[in-house]
């Protein structure tokens, strides 16, 4: 039975297709993932093809298609048509991509089909696809593995070679590292531009300096960590931001890990499934941290911050009249980012005089720094250091 979440309509997700419980699977889980976002729920809308005629041209809209085996001629394939003439875009859901032409109308067989099994695996993909489109997740999936070579070489290519399957950027240093650049330096710069570290804790890794200051640098900065304990490895206090796996010699096929021993596939499965899992938790939790640094500074100065349900933050009664729109942004600012942003405020029901784009500094590289700065001078929209960012609002003050 499809379940309804009435709300305002301002995100509206087409249920498409069979009607069994992936559906009800993917309703519940992003509902929880707009929870950990710390959106309302109510904002999105849920409606299924008999009901099209509800939908707001107005509103973002998704239309998701539940293929199984005999679907191949539809009774939505006009609500399709009309989605597809309106450029609304359409996610098909397989249960194997081999099965494309087998529970896929033909006029949705040229777009990339998902896989999505009735046994819940790809639903959170998914779910983290969905808050990509309506960009309340970044498109960009960066992942950072943080390891000890010597003791988890082999087993960090393997869970490289699995992300990277799942359609992550995934940070190895082996793999990931241009020659003739400051190693250190590349290296904290890619792990401030992460959605999460992926830490492989082994009996070794906290002896070494580079890796334990991953760690360090990973919770001054509020980058969430799926912390990997390896057989014997016990929980760590001093790991304030990390969501703790425990890894069992059952893991692992043949000689004992780290002599040889292979992880096995169905923990590969289950690692990425939870790195999936604390994206949206990541990347809410250092969104709240510069929206609450951001706010904080301005009440200091008197002035009224107020968080728009859209997670930009407005300022009113400027210098001249002005109003500023100010829009958190995880990771590290790039030129596709920052039109993206440009363009939302731009296209918003209300209007500002100034855009700025705050971001955490840390650990970016200093020649990326000085290219926002020279981007500042010639677009209309300006990126500012978290640390700056009391300085400048004492200029625009009334």
């Amino acid at each position: 039975m499809n379940r309804m979440v009435k709300g305002t309509g301002q995100y509206q997700i087409l249920l498409l297709g069979s009607d069994d419980e992936r559906r009800t699977k993917f309703q519940g889980i992003l509902v929880e993932r707009m929870g950990d976002l710390g959106l309302n729920p109510a904002t999105i809308y849920f409606i299924d093809g008999s009901r099209a005629s509800e939908r707001d041209p107005g509103s973002p809209q998704l239309a998701i298609y539940f293929g199984s085996p005999g679907n191949t001629n539809d009774p939505d394939s006009q609500l399709m048509a009309e989605l597809i003439e309106d450029s609304i875009v359409i996610v098909p859901l397989v249960s194997e991509v081999a099965q494309v032409h087998l529970e896929i109308p033909p006029q949705l067989r040229h777009i990339n089909a998902l896989e999505v099994g009735s046994d819940g695996k790809g639903i959170l993909r998914l779910v983290n696809l969905a808050l990509e489109i309506f960009r309340l997740l970044r498109r960009e999936r960066k992942l950072f593995i943080s390891y000890r070579r010597e003791d988890a070489r082999p087993f960090a290519e393997r869970l490289y070679d699995a992300l990277d399957a799942r359609g992550f950027d995934v940070f190895l240093d082996l793999r990931s590292v241009p020659p003739a650049v400051d190693f250190q330096e590349e290296l904290w710069h890619r792990m401030s531009d992460s959605d999460v570290v992926v830490l492989i804790d082994t009996p070794g890794f906290r002896k070494s300096r580079w890796t334990t200051e991953e760690l360090a640098k990973a919770n001054a900065t509020n980058i969430q960590i799926l912390h990997l304990l390896w057989p014997g490895q016990k929980e760590d206090g001093t790991s304030s931001f990390s969501h703790f796996m425990k890894l069992d010699l059952s893991d692992f096929e043949g000689a004992s890990p780290g002599q040889g021993g292979e992880v096995r596939e169905d923990t590969l499965v289950r690692i990425c499934d939870a790195a999936e899992g604390l994206r949206a938790r990541a990347i809410a939790a250092r969104y709240r941290y510069l929206t609450d640094y951001f706010c904080d500074a301005a009440r200091d100065l008197r002035m009224n911050p107020v968080v728009q349900p859209e997670h930009w933050i407005s300022l009113d009664g400027l210098k001249d009249g002005r109003n500023l729109a100010v829009v958190p942004a995880v990771g590290i600012p790039t030129s596709v980012r920052i039109n993206e942003i440009f363009d939302a405020v731009a296209n918003s029901a209300k209007s500002f005089s100034d855009v700025w784009i705050i971001y955490d500094n840390r650990g970016v590289l200093e020649s990326w720094l000085s290219h926002l700065d020279w981007l500042d001078k010639h677009l209309p929209i300006r990126t500012v250091q978290m640390a700056k960012a009391p300085s400048l609002l004492c200029e625009v003050i009334a």
